[in-house]
């Protein structure tokens, strides 16, 4: 019970804190601090469950590097723009979790430069890193920086934008400096599918006819018991002992009746298990799903302007039913503090503007105890939808 309890408080928690990352996650038991946690690895974040204080969402982006003590059982996890992340008492699974943490870290990374690498089919490789670390999965990178690698890249990945959002980028261009991202918002990863027969090539094809005939002495027991007479000689006794060699143990359990055959026993010998072993299809990431285009894109096509006056509007690029975000920013540290909040809300952004002080809404307690949503919801200015004056209207809520 306490168990089924402790799960339904997790999924409590990481649905009210919007807190869930993508694909389905490997989960840890462990401690955070002086509290029993459970821990959770998914595609892009690690998630830290405590029974006791503020859970934590940590996008793998945001992860500098992953570290043990003397004793390699103190996992020090640390994480830009905070202190360490400081998890223990894994026991027998601590080198398991760091050797997890540390692939799905480099598989994140692995997934970018497939992403842009299948948008930027041009670029080098080591011009392509460069783009890839500036535009790490969720995290915004400023026109200036991927002018600074290749000036053919930022129009290459500014033409992902739908049609009628290809106004935006021109529109933030004239407004301040602008910043492009991209996020993966559904899990590759697939899993293993189909399976193979397992053959023992010392099994005859006929498995399921064990008195199907076996030469001139007939099938079943009887041609095992007139084989044996035929080569040793009648029998004179009966039993484990008995002179029948290989054939002895069977025949005393026969006599038993504890099998099927002439002697009438009770039970019937059964054919041999079906037994399966390997898969057509091994578990696997699917690159080639990353898209941004089409109906339902996997990764989120982002941009952001900060304008002069220190106000930052955010627009998505590839789907049709969004409006663009403002935000007071103050200045380019505003603008990663903003950025990485809507990251750790998985670009989620209902929750900005919608109710959060009544019982009826389902963000009251997001709104209460997550500062990443606290932080969006006291720096937001308003939206403005995409409709006719969409441009002078975006430009008046900025002070341009």
């Amino acid at each position: 019970m306490l168990a089924e309890l402790a799960d339904a408080r997790a999924a409590d928690t990481v649905d009210t804190l919007l807190l869930e990352g993508i694909g389905t996650p490997e989960t840890f038991p462990g401690w955070v601090g002086d509290s029993e946690a459970e821990l959770r690895l998914y595609d892009d974040a690690l998630v830290v469950l405590p029974v006791r204080g503020d859970a934590e969402k940590v996008p793998y982006p945001f992860i500098r590097g992953v570290g043990t003590d003397p004793s390699g059982y103190r996992i020090s996890v640390d994480i830009a723009g905070r202190s360490p992340l400081v998890l223990h008492r894994l026991a027998t699974r601590t080198t398991e979790f760091v050797d997890l943490l540390g692939a799905r870290h480099r598989a994140t990374s692995g997934r970018t430069v497939a992403f842009l690498g299948a948008l930027l089919p041009g670029l080098g490789p080591i011009a392509l890193r460069s783009v890839a670390d500036l535009l790490r999965d969720g995290l915004a990178g400023s026109r200036a920086d991927v002018d600074a690698v290749d000036p053919t890249v930022w129009p290459a990945l500014a033409a992902i934008a739908l049609p009628e959002r290809a106004p935006a980028l021109p529109a933030f261009d004239r407004l301040g400096a602008t910043w492009l991202g991209f996020k993966q918002v559904s899990s590759v990863e697939r899993a293993a599918e189909g399976v193979q027969p397992w053959r023992d090539p010392a099994i005859t094809p006929d498995l399921g006819n064990h008195n199907a005939s076996a030469g001139s002495f007939g099938g079943g027991f009887g041609g095992m018991l007139g084989a044996a007479m035929v080569s040793g000689g009648p029998p004179t006794a009966l039993g484990f002992d008995g002179p029948f060699g290989t054939y002895g143990t069977v025949l005393a359990y026969q006599m038993l009746g504890l099998t099927g055959g002439n002697f009438g026993g009770t039970r019937t010998m059964l054919p041999r298990a079906d037994v399966t072993r390997g898969r057509l299809t091994p578990a696997h990431t699917d690159l080639a799903a990353l898209r941004a285009s089409g109906e339902a894109p996997t990764v989120l096509a982002f941009a952001l302007c900060l304008t002069p006056s220190g106000m930052l509007a955010y627009e998505v690029l590839n789907e049709g039913d969004h409006a663009t975000y403002v935000y007071r920013a103050g200045g380019p540290d505003g603008v990663a503090a903003l950025n990485r909040a809507l990251d750790l809300l998985g670009f989620r952004v209902e929750g900005i503007y919608a109710d959060a002080d009544s019982a009826a809404s389902r963000y009251r307690k997001a709104a209460q105890r997550l500062p990443a949503l606290r932080l969006l919801r006291e720096a937001f200015v308003g939206r403005v939808v995409h409709t006719d004056g969409w441009a002078a209207r975006l430009a008046e809520m900025l002070g341009s």
